[in-house]
């Protein structure tokens, strides 16, 4: 058993037979480890530099700083030398050096350019910019796509990206743009100054010039306001805002729903939770329905995919999931953190245990 919590990253894959556990973590002796499917395999007994754990894989950089891939149960090299730099999502692993860009998508490597003068990696997409050629381009479900040529200057800044979405105003013509499904799609003909985020099969912009607030959802664009909000949070398929009067709205499915009246303090999305304040209540909404999590604010909590962990005042670990509150843990808990539904908790000093739906797995 492995002791000593100093790094640890969890992730959950679905499959139709069952589900698998993939993780990570450096023991107390910096010797790098995967767990896996119940099984600990011992990668590295040099210290690593980083990792990341992805949908499909776990990749690292080892103490040479080569760029190396775990995956059922092998261990692959997929890039030597430094710098290299790498970002592992549920279905994607995006990594360079210097300008070469890669991926590594279902068991495939493929070189994407030699001239990236900058990228985006997410769950189902690349996004590049070649300096070169002065282009925009994409790589999606093993193509890659060109959605913008005779660029003079590097337009990723103004680039919001979501698992599955890409959102931008071209230079030019001043054109809110998307990119969905291999599509190009011309959400606005002119913006001035426009704010907006992308999320999993939804965008929301927003643009001062005619005061108006849209969604772009599954193919569809929605009217949601005449003014402009507050402030919005785009998430899976979902997006909450404050609307100019104050409230807090709920979109998805094509509807809007108000949950809270009165301005909150704060709220915050990520993928399909909400959470949000509300007269000093802990509050999330899910089910279609709000509920009130605590009386007060937790302090920490953190949010993933469907889940809320938190310490309650007694240091309690606690997690909300599908609208339904259980504790964890009736030890004081020293840490915790969540990746997707996992969460993942430290007792005492170093006694480190994961949850997962329903259960509690001890290191």
């Amino acid at each position: 058993m492995m002791k000593y919590f100093i790094l640890l990253a969890v992730v959950l894959l679905s499959g139709q037979a069952k589900s698998q556990y993939l993780a990570a973590y450096l023991d107390y002796r910096d010797h790098f480890w995967a767990f896996e499917a119940g099984t600990f395999h011992e990668l590295e007994y040099l210290e690593i530099q980083d990792f990341q754990v992805g949908g499909i894989a776990i990749a690292y950089k080892d103490a040479s700083s080569n760029l190396k891939l775990y995956r059922n149960g092998e261990v692959e090299e997929l890039l030597k030398g430094d710098p290299v730099k790498f970002t592992a999502t549920d279905y994607l692993i995006g990594y360079s050096m210097y300008e070469q860009l890669h991926v590594y998508d279902n068991g495939k490597t493929k070189m994407l350019t030699t001239q990236a003068g900058g990228y985006v990696v997410e769950d189902s997409l690349i996004g590049w910019w070649n300096r070169i050629n002065q282009t925009i381009q994409v790589y999606y479900k093993g193509r890659i796509y060109t959605i913008e040529d005779g660029l003079i200057y590097n337009p990723l800044q103004k680039f919001r990206t979501g698992d599955n979405t890409a959102i931008y105003v071209q230079a030019s013509t001043q054109q809110l743009k998307l990119f969905y499904q291999g599509q190009i799609i011309i959400l606005d003909d002119y913006v001035e100054n426009a704010s907006f985020e992308a999320g999993r099969d939804i965008v929301a912009f927003a643009d001062p010039s005619d005061m108006t607030f849209k969604a772009f959802y599954k193919g569809e664009t929605y009217d949601l306001e005449t003014f402009m909000p507050k402030s919005f949070q785009v998430g899976d398929e979902m997006m909450a805002y404050v609307d100019n009067l104050g409230k807090l709205k709920y979109f998805t499915n094509g509807e809007t729903i108000t949950i809270a009246n009165y301005e909150p303090s704060f709220y915050e999305v990520r993928d399909k939770v909400l959470v949000f304040e509300e007269q000093g209540y802990f509050k999330t909404f899910c089910n279609g329905q709000v509920y009130i999590v605590e009386r007060y604010i937790p302090d920490p909590y953190t949010i993933d995919f469907n889940t809320i962990a938190y310490l309650d005042e007694s240091r309690f670990l606690k997690v909300f999931q599908f609208g339904e509150q259980e504790t964890i843990s009736y030890d004081k808990v020293r840490e915790i953190d969540l990746i997707r539904d996992l969460v993942i908790f430290v007792e005492g000093v170093n006694n480190t245990k994961i949850y997962f739906n329903g259960d509690v797995y001890e290191h």
